[in-house]
C-alpha cells in the first residue's frame, strides 16, 4: 500500500506540473511525499524485490519497462525541440490557433512601427488563457517586422503603468509614434481592431435608412442587426441612422447607406435622393426582402439588375433540408465572395444582373448561386414544384454587386476602336450591392453562420472602397454553433450510422472466418 500510494502521489505531482508549468509548492510537497513513500517501501521489501528481479517474468517486465521509458523520452525531446525550434501545425478546421487572413493582411501593409505593449501580471501566467493571449499577441509580432511587443507586469513595475495611465489589467496598448489605442479585450478581433483605429484616422461613415421598419442596428433583440454594427465598428467604421423624410439629400459624409429589409414602400423623394446619391458616386448596400416592394426596384433596373417577384428554393443545398433556406454557393469572380465560407439565406428572392445589358457603363457581377436543381419560385401555392415557362431555372442568382465604370473605346467586330477622349469628363463610380435577404444579416444568424457576417462586413468595405479588409476575419473565441447544410448532414449519417458499424463488423467477421 506504501509503495501503490506512493506512485500515485508521484503520478499526481508529475501530472499537476505538466498541466500548469508552475513548480509550485502544492506540486513540490506531491513530488516529495510520494518519493519518500516509495523509498521506504523499498527499503522494507528489499529483498523480496531483489529475489523477484531475477525471475524470468521480472527480466521480460523490465525489458518492457525500459523499452516504454525509452519511448517516452524519445517523444519528450521531440515535444520540447518542437516546442523551442520548431513552428506550430494548426488542424482545427476553422484555423482558430491561427492569425485570420485579415489580420495577416493588416499587418502585411502596415507602412509604420508599431509597438505593443501587454500589462499583464504573472501572477496569471498560470492560466491557460493569458498563456494563449500571449502567445497570440507573439503572433502578431512574428507576422510583421514592423510590430514589436513588451510584456509588463504592473505589479511588479508599478512606474510603467503609471506612465501610461493604466487603470486596470489585463490591459494591451498599441501604439505608434505619438498615436496610442488601448484594448482589455483579451481575442484576435479586440486586437486587429485596436491596430486598425491606431493607424487609420479617417472613420468613415455607414448610415441605416430608417422609416420603412427596416432593421435596426442597435438593437440586441434576435430581428435587430446590433452583431453586424459591433463588427463594422470593429473595423472602425462609425454607424448611425439616416430618415431621407427629415432631409432630402444622403449626407455628404456617407460611406455607405444600407437599406435593410425596408418593408414599407418609399417614398419618390427618398428614391431620388438615394439613385442621386448612386449617380454622384455614392455607395449603397440594399437587403430586400421577397414579395415586398421597395420602391427600388426601378432604380435597381436602371443599373442592370433584375429584382425578382419570387421565393428562391433549392433542395439540394440549403439548412437541414428546407428548401427554402437555401446556402447557396459563393462565386470566385469578385472580391467579395471569393473569400465567402457557407452562406445561409433563409427566405429570398431572386437578384439577376442584366444580360447583355449595354450603353449605362454598369458592371454587374453575381456573388451567390443556389446549385442548379434551385429555381425562383413565383406562385408558391401548395406544395413547391418548378413550373417550366413560369418560375426561374437555376442556377438562381441571389447577391449582385454592380459598380460604374469609366466609358470604354468602342470593340464591336469590324468597327474601328473609338478612343475616350482624354479631356473627356469622368463618370462617378457608384457602387451597390444588393442581396435578397436581410435575415442572413440578423442577430441570431450573423452571429451563428460565421460566412453571414463576412458577406455583410465584406459588402461594406468593398462598397466604402476599403477592399484590403476584405478576407476571413477572425472567429470569437467562444466555440461556434455548428450550422448543417443538408449535404453535410447525409455525410454524418453516412459515417456515423453506416460505414464505421459496417467496418467493425466487416473486421469481426474477416476474424472469425480466419478462426473458424
Amino acid at each position: 500500500m506504501i509503495g501503490a500510494a506512493g506512485g500515485v502521489l508521484l503520478l499526481g505531482g508529475l501530472a499537476w506540473w505538466g498541466a500548469t508549468r508552475d513548480l509550485s509548492t502544492g506540486v513540490i510537497a506531491l513530488l516529495a511525499v510520494g518519493a519518500v513513500l516509495i523509498g521506504l517501501y523499498v527499503a522494507i521489501h528489499g529483498r523480496d524485490l531483489i529475489a523477484w528481479g531475477s525471475t524470468r517474468s521480472a527480466r521480460r517486465g523490465s525489458a518492457a519497462t525500459i523499452q516504454s521509458i525509452a519511448i517516452i523520452g524519445i517523444l519528450g525531446v521531440v515535444n520540447w525541440a518542437s516546442v523551442q525550434y520548431g513552428g506550430k501545425l494548426d488542424l482545427t478546421n476553422a484555423k482558430r490557433y491561427t492569425l485570420a487572413d485579415q489580420t495577416r493582411k493588416i499587418l502585411g501593409s502596415l507602412d509604420r512601427d508599431v509597438k505593443i505593449i501587454a500589462f499583464f501580471p504573472s501572477r496569471l501566467d498560470g492560466d491557460p488563457f493569458s498563456r494563449g493571449t500571449k502567445a497570440l499577441l507573439q503572433e502578431y509580432a512574428g507576422a510583421s517586422k514592423r510590430v514589436t511587443i513588451e510584456f509588463i507586469d504592473p505589479e511588479i513595475n508599478p512606474g510603467a503603468a503609471r506612465q501610461y495611465d493604466i487603470k486596470a489589467v489585463p490591459v494591451t496598448l498599441f501604439t505608434s509614434g505619438e498615436r496610442k489605442e488601448e484594448t482589455t479585450g483579451l481575442t484576435e478581433q479586440d486586437f486587429t481592431s485596436a491596430r486598425l483605429k491606431l493607424t487609420r484616422t479617417e472613420k468613415k461613415k455607414v448610415y441605416f435608412l430608417q422609416g420603412h421598419q427596416e432593421r435596426d442596428p442597435d438593437s440586441a433583440q434576435q430581428g435587430g442587426m446590433n452583431v453586424i454594427s459591433q463588427a463594422l465598428k470593429r473595423e472602425n467604421y462609425v454607424v448611425d441612422k439616416l430618415s431621407l423624410l427629415a432631409t432630402s439629400t444622403v449626407p455628404a459624409d456617407a460611406a455607405v447607406v444600407v437599406i435593410a429589409g425596408a418593408k414599407v414602400k418609399a417614398l419618390e423623394a427618398e428614391v431620388k435622393a438615394i439613385g442621386d446619391f448612386l449617380d454622384a458616386g455614392g455607395h449603397v448596400l440594399f437587403l430586400l426582402e421577397p414579395k415586398v416592394e421597395t420602391g427600388f426596384e426601378p432604380l435597381l433596373d436602371r443599373w442592370n439588375v433584375t429584382v425578382g417577384n419570387d421565393l428562391v428554393i433549392d433542395p439540394a443545398r440549403n439548412l437541414s433540408g428546407d428548401g427554402l433556406t437555401p446556402a447557396p454557393l459563393p462565386q470566385q469572380g469578385h472580391r467579395i465572395s471569393s473569400s465567402l465560407t457557407d452562406v445561409v439565406l433563409p427566405g429570398t428572392r431572386s437578384i439577376t444582373p442584366k444580360v447583355g445589358a449595354t450603353g449605362a457603363n454598369v458592371a454587374t457581377s453575381s456573388l451567390l448561386k443556389t446549385t442548379e436543381r434551385g429555381w425562383g419560385e413565383v406562385t408558391l401555392t401548395g406544395g413547391a414544384k418548378f413550373d417550366e415557362g413560369t418560375d426561374l431555372k437555376g442556377p438562381v442568382s441571389v447577391a449582385v454587386a454592380v459598380n460604374r465604370t469609366d466609358p470604354v473605346p468602342s470593340m464591336s467586330p469590324g468597327a474601328t476602336p473609338t478612343a475616350v477622349p482624354a479631356d473627356a469628363p469622368k463618370v462617378p463610380k457608384g457602387r451597390a450591392v444588393i442581396v435578397g435577404n436581410v435575415e442572413f444579416a440578423s442577430n441570431t444568424l450573423a452571429g451563428q453562420v460565421i460566412g453571414n457576417r463576412d458577406l455583410f462586413v465584406n459588402s461594406v468595405n468593398w462598397l466604402a472602397e476599403e477592399e484590403d479588409l476584405i478576407s476571413i476575419r477572425a472567429e470569437p473565441q467562444a466555440a461556434p454553433s455548428i450550422v448543417l447544410t443538408n449535404q453535410g448532414e447525409f455525410l454524418v449519417f453516412i459515417t456515423v450510422v453506416l460505414l464505421v458499424p459496417l467496418s467493425v463488423i466487416a473486421v469481426g467477421v474477416s476474424i472469425w472466418w480466419q478462426r473458424r
